[in-house]
């Protein structure tokens, strides 16, 4: 069995955060499932694609490129409930918590 990470760590800290306001424990609408899936789709091809496999450090790694990108963008998470950016961050979530990167 994998070890999740340490609380400390990004992923963890995102993880519970997002868990709280987010579909991450309990089954969701199918529409939304597939916007997920296709998240956490694209997210393994953007990792792999860059030499690495996905790992608890290549996937905090990629969260803290997406983020940097949607603050330099003036993204505000407050703004929209579930928008493009959101959504990503939750299938981030969910690809972490899926792969036993997080408890």
């Amino acid at each position: 069995m994998t070890r999740g990470t340490s609380v400390r760590h990004p992923l963890a800290g995102l993880t519970r955060d997002f868990h709280r306001i987010g579909p991450l424990a309990s089954p969701v609408e199918p529409g939304m499932a597939a916007e997920l899936d296709q998240h956490a789709t694209d997210v393994c091809r953007a990792i792999s694609g860059s030499g690495t496999g996905l790992t608890a450090h290549s996937l905090g790694t990629y969260l803290h490129g997406f983020l940097d990108g949607c603050l330099e963008r003036g993204w505000d998470s407050e703004a929209v409930e579930y928008d493009w950016e959101t959504l990503r961050i939750l299938a981030i979530c969910r690809l972490a918590k899926e792969r036993g990167f997080v408890r």
